[in-house]
């Protein structure tokens, strides 16, 4: 056996595979739509990383940090999660395991993800340190790769509150139990998740339904890197468009919003109808910035009403477009008399559960290299 060294790396796509939209600035990787992050393997013991805080970790006179806003992140090694924190300060360094002296050289698998949302908080990912008997190895890419685009459901919005009393805080946001991340886990697939809490296409959600939530409107941001109300290193992240002809492209994309719309359409035929022909639109937006990509549309978790009309949004576009490869797809609607909430009535660990099963066995059964 190789006698063990510290290697010191910065998260490059020499030492790391990247996970969903991330991008390199100076000493960091820059994450933060939900689930973003790297992945690699080394064989050894001891391993540590550094986290970078963006705006929301900065201390300003008479001005209380926005707690319920910070960064989530994980680190994940062999499948456990040994780090489990919030960013509170503008630089911290972790060491997540092998202080031990006695602990056994192996070889270990190691995942960094964000768990909470890009729009409340970034997060920057700098050195990562492990005692080793070589450098870091980047795992290899699926052959699979699945784009999720959707609201606070497909970000993992409260799924470890206890109950539905418990407002909103990055704390309980956990997007690797998300039904998104749990899907393509399910199939062996990377992913990437471009999702915004309380976002629609014709309004985000609004307690109103005379008023409709024009500024949470979730076209804009599928265009960029991602969206944040805070900046990293005074960047605003909104501003740095997303490269598809570039960047690495989805086979498979599922699209689950419409819950937040909801809020507004209610029961109004012309409200529903506007819904229809946005739906119609965004379909085409996706498509055109994924020519070879299936697509999934994919609702009902928290409430079906509007799935009849994104379903007749899929005929439209397949016969607009001639694209065949667009389907809708039902997801049941939450069982919370036995599955329980999580925060502000969303789903349960639970119900995410069963709705990544779901879905799972709906693109097996499409085929292709999802087959069963």
């Amino acid at each position: 056996m190789s006698e063990l060294k510290e290697y010191t790396f910065l998260p490059t796509e020499e030492y790391v595979k990247t996970l969903g939209r991330t991008f390199m600035l100076d000493d960091c990787r820059v994450l933060s739509l939900s689930a973003s992050g790297v992945e690699f393997t080394y064989f050894g013991t001891r391993l540590s990383v550094t986290f970078y805080g963006d705006s929301t970790t900065t201390v300003e006179a008479d001005k209380p940090q926005p707690w319920r806003d910070q960064a989530r992140v994980a680190v994940i090694v062999d499948g456990v999660m040994h780090l489990d924190t919030v960013i509170k300060k503008e630089k911290e360094i972790f060491t997540v395991f092998g202080e031990d002296p006695a602990m056994e050289t192996a070889e270990h698998k190691v995942r960094v993800l964000k768990l909470s949302e890009p729009r409340m908080s970034a997060v920057g990912l700098g050195k990562i340190k492990i005692l080793a008997d070589a450098p870091a190895k980047p795992t290899e890419y699926s052959d699979k790769y699945i784009e999720f685009i959707g609201d606070s459901i497909t970000c993992g919005y409260g799924i470890d509150a206890p109950d539905e009393w418990h407002p909103f805080s990055t704390t309980t946001e956990n997007a690797s139990k998300a039904f998104s991340y749990r899907t393509a886990q399910n199939l062996g697939a990377d992913h990437s998740l471009v999702s915004y809490s309380g976002h629609g296409l014709i309004s985000g959600y609004t307690p109103d339904p005379s008023i409709p939530k024009l500024e949470e409107l979730i076209q804009p941001y599928y265009a960029v890197f991602a969206y944040s109300y805070n900046t990293f290193r005074g960047i605003r992240l909104e501003e740095r468009k997303w490269d598809f002809a570039s960047e690495r492209k989805p086979d498979t994309i599922v699209i689950n919003l419409g819950t937040n719309d909801d809020s507004y359409v209610q029961d109004d035929e012309d409200k529903r109808a506007s819904f229809f022909e946005d739906y119609v639109e965004f379909l085409e937006q996706v498509h055109e910035a994924n020519p070879k990509a299936r697509i999934i549309a994919a609702f009902g978790l928290m409430g079906d009403r509007l799935f009849e009309t994104e379903k007749e949004a899929v005929e439209q576009f397949k016969e607009n477009s001639g694209f065949e490869e667009v389907y809708a797809f039902h997801i049941n609607p939450q069982d919370a008399e036995k599955n329980g909430y999580g925060s502000d009535w969303h789903p349960s660990d639970r119900s995410h559960e069963i709705a990544a099963g779901e879905l799972t066995e709906f693109i097996k059964s499409l085929g292709g290299k999802y087959a069963l």
